[in-house]
């Protein structure tokens, strides 16, 4: 109804302010369904971690086997599920993965409340265990999925060939998920801060708490969608061109032979290789700090100050890529190029201090090497977020609508990989004394 109304005004004001108040309309159904969606994901993300501590407490197997089945399992399958983009209908495609991600989520969540009837390090947790990460593969593939749908497929589709409405697009969707990467851990732990340290307690109530969250919102996440595809014309009325194939594994090898002969080829890549890296606020980079004595309250406020640093990306981003009377500001290769650049060079000092820590050990204490870390980590992810969304516009603007879905899945399937490879490294090289060599690495 509200719908109705605004684009009724819009059109009483003429045929210019109608299609302007159509596309604020579908804008906001965009941002809901992003905000919707990146929060549910990023709680749900943090949360497990967490919970399997509580049901494993003298290991971190789990979280470890988690991450990497999941990454590698992302690898193989990405490549042929971004055919998917290409070849099904758009709503149809939208609305099966918003429900499987969710149905998936909340299966999990039943299960790891299970966990709470056997005991901690019980054997038949492990059987649990294999059946969340059984059910969380097909969920995260999903998700990704969906947020390819999203943001490579229907929003340059909505913004049409408006490139400034396009960055517009992208720069609000990034604060919006920057703001959830913040905001969802942390209302996530507040909540398990106040249930106590019974971790049977935890437990059930946070994956109650999450499981509640994913069944309420799926309706909500399918009408915003759906209504995103009934105001926008130009997602009816562009078909896709491409053809399902069958063999899935064709589409695998099709897929990766299409993405290395496209010409976004190498920025994509460029792009994948930033995944290699133990120099941001993960949880690799988080227990060393801890280690050389970092205080956990400046780790945590630290996440919240890296996600401050990236909405100040996300904020001047369309700022950079905006016009002036003599055309462009700043060209996308160009902001590219400077962005990632600025960040290689927030980057540089790290290397030094561990340099003069290995050098000079008595120099150098463990905690002002550690702050300093820290402080240009979390500053230089302010560049590393221009860079993204530089990247990412690049790739629809760029790409050809009709395979924009599997170059954007074989993207996704090699940042996946560099996740693998420096977990394998961590694996490796898993001694707190050992990190200088993941640094340099990275």
């Amino acid at each position: 109804r509200i719908m109705a109304e605004y684009v009724a005004e819009g059109k009483a004001g003429g045929e210019e302010d109608g299609r302007h108040s159509d596309l604020q309309i579908v804008s906001l159904y965009i941002y809901f369904t992003e905000l919707v969606s990146a929060f549910g994901d990023r709680m749900w993300q943090f949360s497990i971690p967490i919970l399997f501590m509580d049901v494993w407490p003298r290991t971190l197997l789990p979280t470890i086997l988690y991450t990497l089945v999941l990454n590698i399992a992302m690898f193989v399958l990405m490549p042929i599920a971004g055919s998917w983009v290409d070849t099904l209908p758009r709503l149809s495609l939208m609305v099966v993965t918003i429900i499987v991600d969710n149905l998936c989520v909340v299966i999990s969540c039943m299960l790891l409340y299970a966990t709470t009837y056997n005991g901690q390090e019980a054997s038949t947790n492990w059987i649990l265990f294999c059946l969340i990460l059984a059910v969380a593969i097909p969920g995260q593939l999903l998700v990704n999925v969906g947020k390819i749908a999203l943001e490579k497929d229907w929003v340059p589709v909505v913004a049409a060939t408006d490139s400034g409405l396009l960055t517009q697009l992208n720069s609000r969707l990034k604060m919006i998920d920057l703001t959830c990467k913040f905001i969802g851990p942390m209302v996530f732990g507040f909540i398990l801060q106040w249930l106590g340290s019974d971790p049977t307690v935890r437990v059930r109530w946070g994956s109650a708490i999450v499981l509640c969250y994913n069944a309420v919102m799926t309706m909500p996440e399918c009408i915003c969608v759906s209504r995103v595809f009934a105001a926008c014309p130009n997602l009816r009325t562009v078909h896709k061109k491409s053809k399902a194939k069958k063999n899935p594994w064709i589409e695998f090898w099709n897929g990766w032979q299409l993405f290395r002969r496209h010409p976004i080829a190498l920025a994509s890549l460029s792009f994948a290789l930033l995944f290699t890296t133990v120099l941001s606020p993960g949880s690799l980079l988080l227990a060393y700090l801890k280690w050389v004595g970092v205080m956990e309250g400046i780790l945590g406020a630290s996440i919240g100050f890296g996600a401050i640093c990236g909405l100040l990306g996300a904020y001047a981003f369309p700022i950079l890529r905006g016009k002036t009377n003599a055309g462009e500001r700043m060209t996308l290769p160009t902001i590219g190029l400077f962005s990632v650049w600025m960040w290689f060079l927030w980057l540089v000092p790290i290397v030094v201090v561990m340099v003069l820590k290995q050098l000079h050990d008595v120099l150098l204490s463990g905690i002002l090497m550690g702050h300093i870390i820290l402080f240009f980590v979390v500053v230089g992810r302010t560049w590393l977020w221009i860079f993204d969304l530089a990247e990412n516009q690049l790739l629809q603007e760029r790409v050809r609508d009709e395979i924009r879905g599997r170059i954007s899945g074989a993207q996704t399937a090699i940042c996946q990989l560099f996740v693998v490879v420096i977990y394998a490294l961590g694996l490796i090289f898993h001694r707190p004394d050992q990190f200088f060599v993941l640094c340099y690495t990275s």
